[in-house]
C-alpha cells in the first residue's frame, strides 16, 4: 500500500519538485487564512500573508507548505485585492509590497493547481 504524501511520517521525502505550485497560486492554512505564492525556489516557497498582525513575505520549506497549507478555491484577483487592502489597513513590509507589485504587474492569473498529484 502506497503512503500518503502528506502523511507526517513521509514529509521528509518531499521536495519542491513534488509539489505542484506556481507563483501567484492562492493557498489557505487550516485557519482559513489566505496567502499568495510570491516566489518558488528549488527548496522553498515564499508566501505573502498576514503574520504577527501585518502583511509579510515569509520563506517556507516544502515540508512546511505540505504540513500547514492547502490549495484554495479562492479567486486569484479577489485574494490579491484582499491582501493589498489588508496591507493598507494593518501594515505591510517592503518585501511583501514588492512581491505584490510584481504579481500585479504580471497582469495574468496563474494556473491554480492541486498541491499534490
Amino acid at each position: 500500500m502506497a503512503k500518503d504524501l502528506v502523511d507526517i511520517h513521509t514529509m521528509d521525502i518531499l521536495s519542491s519538485a513534488s509539489i505542484n505550485i506556481t507563483c501567484g497560486q492562492v493557498l489557505m492554512d487550516r485557519h482559513r487564512h489566505i496567502a499568495i505564492v510570491a516566489k518558488k525556489g528549488r527548496t522553498c516557497v515564499y508566501l505573502v500573508h498576514v503574520k504577527s498582525g501585518i502583511l509579510k513575505l515569509t520563506k517556507h520549506a516544502t515540508r512546511d507548505i505540505a504540513a500547514n497549507w492547502l490549495e484554495s478555491d479562492y479567486p486569484y484577483e479577489r485574494a490579491l485585492d484582499k491582501l493589498i487592502e489588508m496591507g493598507r489597513r494593518k501594515g505591510i513590509t517592503d518585501a511583501a509590497r514588492v512581491a505584490l507589485d510584481r504579481l500585479l504587474k504580471n497582469g495574468k492569473e496563474p494556473i491554480q493547481r492541486t498541491l499534490f498529484s
